[in-house]
């Protein structure tokens, strides 16, 4: 009998040990790739509408062209 209740106490523990963890470690963190691209931005690599960005890649509404990532190089002017 005790051996019983020993068994069913464990199993009930490593239960609630595996449900924490599984819950602790959900997907609602969002990848480097994703927060990339969410702060991404995108221009025309011809430069059609000057400086102009958007913030979802497609195509330039005036040539056509695919629309690149624009890397954001903060450089020092002294």
């Amino acid at each position: 009998m005790k051996k019983q209740i020993f068994f069913w106490s464990l199993a009930l523990f490593l239960s609630a040990g595996a449900i924490t963890i599984t819950s602790c470690t959900s997907n609602s963190k969002k990848t480097n790739t994703e927060v990339s691209q969410e702060t991404a931005e995108y221009a025309c690599p011809m430069k059609c509408e000057g400086d102009k960005t958007y913030s979802e890649p497609g195509k330039c509404p005036k040539c056509g062209m695919d629309l690149k990532k624009v890397e954001n190089h903060k450089e020092h002017k002294h």
